[in-house]
């Protein structure tokens, strides 16, 4: 900024940074605007994708949808407590099979 010498000097200041104020505002609004759009559509093809994958819209039954909700989770809950036995008993054996080569190893330099 240059000398304010008078006060019309002072006035134009403040009328030219008024004026730059509401430039910047309204271009940050736009940049706003814009994100808001950008967001908004975002969130709408994220609801189209859950509306074609919602299993209510392919079945249009309330209860069968809440049936086959429950079963699927009562299914998969089965098959990860199956998944999970298999893998400690898969864990058992395999620990059980390296201590046992082991304790044959140390007998083995024992009896030397």
């Amino acid at each position: 900024m240059k000398k304010i010498r008078t006060i019309k000097d002072l006035e134009f200041e403040n009328l030219k940074l008024r004026v730059k104020q509401l430039e910047l505002e309204k271009q940050m609004q736009g940049s706003w605007k814009k994100l808001v759009h950008k967001i908004s559509f975002e969130d709408t093809s994220k609801q189209k994708r859950a509306e074609q994958t919602n299993i209510h819209n392919k079945t249009g039954n309330p209860v069968l949808t809440g049936v086959l909700s429950y079963g699927a989770g009562f299914i998969s809950h089965k098959l990860g407590m199956l998944a999970g036995k298999k893998v400690e008993s898969l864990a058992e054996q395999v620990l059980e099979n390296f201590f046992d080569k082991i304790k044959a190893a140390i007998s083995k330099r024992k009896k030397r």
